[in-house]
């Protein structure tokens, strides 16, 4: 059931998130993704990896990204 399994990601809130993937954040910040990977690079924020090859998955902690999106500048 796809409607169950977006439903069940929708439900994990900030306080809960405890690493994000780089296709989150791509979507999140209305963005390609590696425009989102080279901003993270720039940034300074490592990824980490959980497994190798093709089977592994990167994912960024997500208080340093989220203290990231907060520190940029806002233009009006």
């Amino acid at each position: 059931m796809p409607g169950l399994a977006t439903r069940n990601k929708q439900r994990i809130d900030d306080s809960q998130r405890l690493t994000v993937s780089l296709k989150t954040l791509a979507h999140m910040l209305d963005a390609h993704r590696s425009s989102v990977r080279r901003w993270l690079q720039q940034a300074g924020i490592r990824p980490i990896t959980f497994g190798r090859g093709r089977n592994g998955a990167i994912r960024y902690k997500w208080r340093e990204v989220k203290d990231w999106i907060a520190s940029r500048e806002y233009v009006e």
